[in-house]
């Protein structure tokens, strides 16, 4: 038998219906409404997908590690790299593609917009890591350092910075949407959306 805390002060038969209840009650709605409509669980063959992926992930970090160590004790300090010019300018095309991915992301207002984000983020710590270990003892390293500490760097954590109130935004929207009244936690200790509602 239900209690009436089980029960909503007004009957729903209608939009005009759910306007008026108050927020309590409709985030007691939601709450009841998130088991029907977000998937409980990951299907199966999304579970294999999830298992082969951080298999894939732990196994090659586990492998670079020793990988690492024959690295540093056999790559020799100078090295004469052939297509020298093709690898930047490649490069250098690869981070204006995801800039300009960023910005039309963003324009457009599209969720996209949060990987972009971090891609180019990370694409510009590569830039500056590349631009300053490989000028390193040249006459162009205070270049490097300056480039890096005046753009690079400060740009990327700006992206990085975005693309987390992004996502913290999102967050909050699920939540609310779910009816959930706690805080929301930390965004390393969310769960995937489509996995919430069994992990509560």
């Amino acid at each position: 038998m239900e209690s009436d805390a089980d029960r909503l002060a007004l009957s729903v038969d209608c939009a005009t219906d759910v306007a008026r209840l108050s927020p309590r009650d409709r985030a007691k709605l939601a709450r009841w409404l998130a088991p029907t409509v977000v998937p409980v669980g990951m299907p199966p063959a999304a579970r294999r997908r999830r298992r082969i992926t951080l298999l894939a992930a732990s196994g090659a970090a586990v492998a670079l590690v020793p990988w690492i160590a024959v690295l540093s004790a056999t790559l020799p300090n100078n090295y004469t790299a052939h297509q020298w010019r093709v690898v930047w300018v490649g490069f250098d095309i690869a981070l204006i593609c995801a800039l300009v991915t960023t910005a039309w992301t963003g324009w457009r207002t599209r969720q996209v917009v949060t990987g972009a984000l971090v891609v180019t983020a990370t694409l510009l710590l590569c830039d500056a890591w590349f631009d300053i270990t490989m000028s390193w003892g040249t006459n162009e390293q205070l270049a490097s350092f300056i480039t890096a500490a005046l753009g690079e760097i400060p740009l990327a954590a700006f992206l990085f910075a975005v693309a987390g109130r992004l996502l913290k935004a999102l967050t909050h929207h699920v939540w609310r949407l779910e009816g959930r009244q706690d805080p929301i936690p930390p965004l390393h200790k969310v769960p995937i959306l489509m996995t919430s509602v069994q992990s509560r």
